[in-house]
């Protein structure tokens, strides 16, 4: 049976014992934290926050020294809503749950009442992800900036519901108010189209089926960027 290693990235491997057979055969698998929040506005919204924990475990599939990823798994293991007046209140609320954490991802919706967060947080050296909603059924992405449609946002976090690649944990504390925000959300449309979303009727929020739904898009639509730097040697 091999031992699961877990490095400081993040990254999951099966441990070989340094075995060169097995060494061209290793995947990195991966256990992380996406976290995704929407900003509220003024008076009864709130803004809410939801950690996803995210993981891909490698094994040994039986056929010698061969490697396999399992399907990506997430599950919601925290989700809190806050009202919060001030934009650097927010801002220092959310970096004190990121403290908490290691190996995290934050994604936050900008548009609108969210857009000056982005500066603040990349002042306080937090990297952010930075999704725009829009119309539409497209995602583009810039950089650490993204336009993504509600459509996709939307459908895509229902989607991973459904099918159960995506689970609320069973220990999550008031685990009946996000299930029961998520069965509430009704999807209308917009005489110009577009699409809008509401949260069980008059006086309720969906914020964190939103800010679920940000979390899952960073780790199915938004993967992190990385660059590596290699050097060529006995090159002429």
């Amino acid at each position: 049976m091999s031992d699961m290693i877990e490095r400081k990235d993040g990254t999951l491997v099966l441990q070989t014992n340094a075995d060169p057979a097995a060494a061209g055969c290793q995947m990195l698998g991966f256990r992380r934290y996406s976290v995704g929040l929407d900003v509220g506005g003024r008076g009864d919204d709130p803004s809410a926050l939801t950690i996803i924990k995210a993981e891909s475990l490698p094994y040994l599939t039986g056929n010698g020294f061969e490697q396999a990823l399992t399907q990506p798994k997430y599950t919601v293991v925290y989700t809190e809503t806050v009202k919060l007046g001030e934009a650097t209140d927010l801002v220092d609320w959310t970096v004190g749950k990121l403290r908490q954490l290691k190996h995290w991802r934050l994604t936050f919706d900008a548009t609108g009442m969210g857009a000056p967060l982005k500066s603040m947080f990349d002042q306080a050296k937090v990297p952010t992800m930075a999704v725009t909603m829009t119309a539409g059924s497209s995602i583009n992405r810039e950089g650490d900036r993204a336009t993504v449609s509600k459509n996709v946002l939307f459908e895509n976090v229902a989607t991973l519901l459904e099918t159960g690649q995506m689970i609320i944990a069973h220990d999550l504390p008031e685990r009946e108010d996000p299930i029961r925000e998520i069965s509430s959300v009704e999807f209308q449309t917009t005489s110009a189209g577009n699409l809008t979303l509401k949260g069980g009727g008059r006086g309720h929020h969906a914020d964190r089926f939103v800010s679920t739904a940000l979390a899952a898009i960073a780790e199915t639509h938004l993967p992190e960027q990385r660059m590596t730097t290699t050097k060529l040697v006995n090159y002429f």
